[in-house]
């Protein structure tokens, strides 16, 4: 396995426009992108691979000036970028083994024992990592292929949280658990172009590094190594936070317990993150809007619209999203996920969502309108918990199944919330705020309250028809909680 190159050896998951699946080269990836649907991998894989994608076309084509600019812009990405990737200061550093340089490897001087390869995988059962799909942990001659050590390998630098003794750093894909948030199109060449940064956002958001360079470009031994790879645009999109070997039978690699620290948010800001505005006693606290497997993406979509109004604001909504929205008033079709940890770098899962944004919810109307919807159902979740507690205490039940409820409430609204998206939209007057008024929403939250409560909660004895009756009486009570208008200021 000492003659595996990404450039020439198929190793990248991809689908066709014909639907058919297969693995292919960067060559053959940037050759006939126009004829590939997508990538085909799991949540961190596809973030990984598009920032090396994206790094990889920006390295050559640079970046258009301004958003106007982009009329030209990788009209000759299937002849330029394979042109690029095959000069000979390039090429070598697209090696997965031998002993020239390597891709997203450094020697370790000192080797210590080798970690087994299964490391590199987050479902894969090794050391602390969970047994359900995996029971061949610590198995050191568990040999993998260099096609999937290679996608490994790519998602442990980009996402791989604190793990080993001495080092706390951790890929800075993975800070704050935040989600990322990709523009997809027809074709993966529109998919990629459409994840490019024009120049001045690059220059506004990576100050003093601006574009910068890809790690393969930059001279290990200069100064300005460790600031050109972690504080660049270009440099921070395929990063290298941990020293590894891989051992050239796919079998394990050895691993330092040092690496590149690549600052985190705020010092440093990730272009397909959000960031959000968090609101503690008379403080206000930014973060990054996380991934989570308690609350689905949808309920916090307005989040990803919040553009920059002036030069002196800073951007909170994902960076790609800004220059789309520039380009032109039409529907925007994202992908959303990342991958979810504790504090402990324990790895719990990943999620992934795809959604069209309608140009409305780049408006203030529209957002208000679509946020004033999911505060509705807010309300609506509170009462059905309320109402569910009731019932438990006339039933003198002390753990009655309000989180049973909520979960079976909002995986109801979540195959509806493309109600409220339509509502959007058509940027209609509202006659009546949400929750008075008879709009698909406000029945469908209703709805989905009623059928949850009515799951959890039997009826079939008088005791139990009673309960049932004065925990119905909480769930449909008038809610008190002030709410924002979402009409048109005027028909108010």
């Amino acid at each position: 396995m000492k003659t595996f190159n990404l450039i020439d050896s198929p190793w990248i998951p991809v689908r066709n426009l014909d639907g058919e699946n297969r693995l292919v080269s960067l060559d053959t990836l940037f050759r006939e992108a126009s004829s590939i649907a997508d990538l085909d991998c799991p949540p961190h894989g596809r973030i990984s691979l598009m920032r090396l994608l994206v790094c990889i076309t920006q390295a050559e084509l640079g970046a258009p000036e301004t958003p106007d600019d982009w009329d030209d812009f990788g009209h000759d990405l299937e002849t330029r970028i394979p042109t690029y990737l095959r000069r000979p200061e390039i090429y070598p550093h697209f090696n997965l083994f031998g002993d020239g340089p390597r891709f997203l490897q450094v020697p370790i001087k000192a080797a210590p024992e080798p970690v087994p390869a299964s490391k590199l995988i987050p479902h894969l059962a090794t050391g602390n990592n969970p047994t359900l799909l995996d029971h061949e942990g610590g198995i050191l001659g568990r040999r993998l292929s260099p096609e999937r050590l290679a996608t490994a390998l790519l998602t442990f630098q980009c996402f791989y949280p604190l793990y080993g003794a001495g080092y706390k750093g951790k890929g800075p894909c993975v800070d704050g658990n935040m989600l990322h948030t990709l523009i997809t199109g027809i074709t993966l060449q529109e998919t990629i172009l459409s994840n490019c940064l024009t120049l001045d956002w690059v220059n506004t958001h990576f100050p003093g590094q601006g574009l910068g360079q890809p790690i393969w470009e930059v001279d290990q031994q200069s100064k300005k190594f460790i600031e050109t790879v972690s504080r660049s645009y270009l440099g921070r999109q395929v990063p290298r936070h941990r020293n590894l070997w891989l051992l050239d039978d796919g079998t394990g690699f050895h691993l330092e317990s040092s690496g590149i620290e690549y600052p985190r948010f705020e010092e440093a800001r990730e272009p397909s993150a959000t960031v959000i505005i968090i609101k503690k006693k008379d403080a206000e606290e930014r973060r990054l809007l996380p991934a989570r497997l308690d609350k689905a993406v949808w309920r916090d979509l307005h989040a990803l619209t919040v553009l920059r109004q002036s030069d002196k604001e800073e951007a909170r909504a994902p960076l790609n999203l800004h220059i789309q929205q520039q380009r032109g008033k039409k529907d925007i079709n994202i992908w959303t996920g990342g991958l979810v940890t504790d504090l402990k770098a324990k790895i719990y899962d990943t999620i992934e969502s795809s959604f069209t944004i309608p140009f409305g919810m780049f408006t203030e109307t529209g957002r208000a309108r679509y946020q004033s919807g999911i505060n509705h159902a807010d309300r609506q979740s509170n009462q059905l918990y309320g109402a569910v507690k009731q019932y438990g205490v006339t039933m003198k039940n002390e753990s009655p199944p309000t989180d049973l409820a909520k979960q079976h409430y909002w995986n109801a609204l979540e195959q509806q919330h493309h109600l409220l998206l339509d509502i959007v939209r058509q940027d209609a007057p509202m006659a009546e705020d949400f929750g008075e008024g008879k709009d698909p929403w406000t029945q469908d939250v209703l709805q989905a309250a009623r059928a949850a409560y009515i799951h959890v909660c039997p009826r079939q004895t008088p005791r139990q028809l009673q309960a049932f009756a004065i925990g119905l009486k909480v769930l449909s009570a008038k809610s008190t909680t002030k709410k924002t208008s979402t009409r048109n200021p005027a028909t108010v």
